[in-house]
């Protein structure tokens, strides 16, 4: 190793994701592609379950040195690992692969990943939402940004009680378009771009490993995944690859709080390399990590709140919302 190699080692590369479950790595649709990046790419950096915050869109969070990065910033955590030029796997691709990849890669994170917003919050899928995000926390928080959620997912897929059934079937007919893109484009390919691996196998593979590990009620994304042998081939070579056969757990929890600069330790799996970029110069902390700290130190009186409107309100009908307190939507 050389002594950059070395040094950037010692100021390691932190994931912090939500927990696994299900034999996969983290239980998180939103984690796992991150995680899948990173190992693509042969980073060695160390994963770590974060219980704070299990709501937030921030997550999942990297920390590099004096480098933070969130899931809700743009391009999620890809993308902060390529601006910051921690790792890129699209690097030296020709522009007309790129742009497939940031065309496929939209297809995925827009109308697939809004079928599973449906699957998950809005039918019958209660225990799958318990272990993915409310698992660390005590009742009646739990029971309370559940409650939150499912309202916020309705929102976010503009469902109502008038067209619920027309608003789910047209979710399901993207998602089944979308599958068969996929599949016609990878064939029986290795990899989607170039015969190498890209942020389009990345969120791929992290996709379709929630959709085949999780245990969906009456899943009809599962249903439609199934209909594509190639993806389903793929997904697994792939998941050998890279993951290899995981235990349900490989990590131990963390209740620390969000991440800080400074040195932190890297993992040292067989096969991994550390990044061979510069590091980048130090930064000072922006608005939105500050806002991170203090949304962490008061999160408990903030779900207080949030036990209290949903003691207030729960058993009130709400007639603008038109959808059921249990979460369920009929197909």
């Amino acid at each position: 190793m050389t002594e950059l190699a070395a040094t950037m080692a010692d100021r390691g590369l932190v994931l912090l994701l939500r927990s696994g479950a299900w034999g996969l790595p983290t239980a998180c649709p939103a984690c796992l592609p991150a995680y899948i990046y990173l190992k693509l790419a042969r980073v060695a950096f160390t994963p770590q379950y974060a219980t704070f915050q299990p709501d937030s869109d921030d997550l999942p969070v990297l920390e590099y040195g004096d480098v933070v990065g969130y899931g809700s910033d743009t391009g999620g955590i890809i993308g902060v690992l390529k601006r910051e030029r921690i790792c890129d796997l699209d690097e030296g691709l020709p522009e007309s692969a790129k742009a497939d990849v940031n065309a496929y890669t939209s297809i995925v994170n827009s109308w697939l990943a809004d079928a599973l917003l449906y699957e998950l919050w809005l039918k019958e899928n209660g225990a799958t939402v318990a272990e993915v995000y409310l698992s660390s926390l005590p009742w009646p928080i739990n029971k309370a940004i559940d409650w939150k959620q499912r309202r916020s997912i309705q929102v976010h897929l503009g469902i109502n009680t008038e067209n619920a059934a027309e608003r789910a079937a047209e979710l399901y007919r993207k998602a089944a378009a979308a599958y068969e893109a996929l599949a016609v484009r990878l064939q029986d390919q290795t990899y989607f771009i170039a015969g190498k691996p890209t942020s389009l196998d990345a969120v791929v593979l992290g996709h379709i490993l929630f959709i085949q590990h999780a245990p969906l009620e009456l899943s009809i994304l599962k249903e439609e995944l199934n209909k594509h042998r190639a993806l389903i081939v793929y997904a697994e070579n792939l998941k050998k690859k890279i993951l290899g056969d995981l235990p349900p757990t490989i990590f131990r929890k963390t209740y620390s709080p969000p991440p800080t600069a400074g040195p932190s330790s890297s993992s040292s799996r067989a096969g991994t390399k550390v990044p061979t970029t510069t590091k980048p110069p130090p930064k000072e902390r922006t608005e939105k990590d500050k806002l991170f700290r203090k949304r962490a130190k008061y999160f408990i009186i903030a779900q207080v709140a949030a036990v209290i409107l949903y003691v207030v309100f729960a058993g009130i009908e709400v007639e603008d919302d038109g959808m059921e307190d249990d979460g369920g939507v009929d197909d």
